[in-house]
């Protein structure tokens, strides 16, 4: 396999790599914003968990077994709410931000394969240089 179909490979793999990357950060963005959305809407209708007021017209033990029984409902749906899915978006912001240097590395490496493609175009006096080159690439991506 000569340099040029070396540095053909290589180029391919960056490429397949970046798209995939990409694909992730999109995939995850959408379930971000989905998780806003139930966020929204949960925020909406826990308030209704605590309707209707029961008032002083309805008394005794069963009232008294249903309003505890509907508050530790709010108060569970509110914790899900508050704190369940701002962990859901912060562990997904972790990871695009992993994801994006990731793609950061990718970028650098490319920038790598171009300056060993233009040692390609200079010709035979910079094969050595060359052939290093797209060792440390292949070592790198591979």
């Amino acid at each position: 396999m000569g340099f040029s179909d070396e540095l053909s490979a290589i180029y391919r793999s960056l490429s397949s790599s970046s798209a995939a990357i990409d694909e992730k950060i999109s995939r995850l963005q959408r379930a971000k914003s989905e998780i806003d959305q139930e966020q929204n809407i949960s925020l909406q209708e826990i308030r209704k968990i605590l309707e209707p007021e029961l008032g002083s017209l309805w008394t005794g033990n069963r009232a008294r077994s249903f309003d505890e029984s509907r508050d530790e409902a709010h108060q569970i749906m509110q914790e899900i709410v508050d704190e369940d899915y701002d962990d859901y978006k912060q562990k997904i912001d972790f990871k695009i931000g992993l994801l994006k240097a990731e793609r950061e590395s990718l970028n650098f490496l490319g920038g790598l394969a171009n300056e060993a493609s233009q040692l390609l175009d200079k010709g035979e006096e910079a094969f050595d240089e060359l052939g290093s080159r797209i060792d440390d690439l292949k070592r790198r991506i591979f």
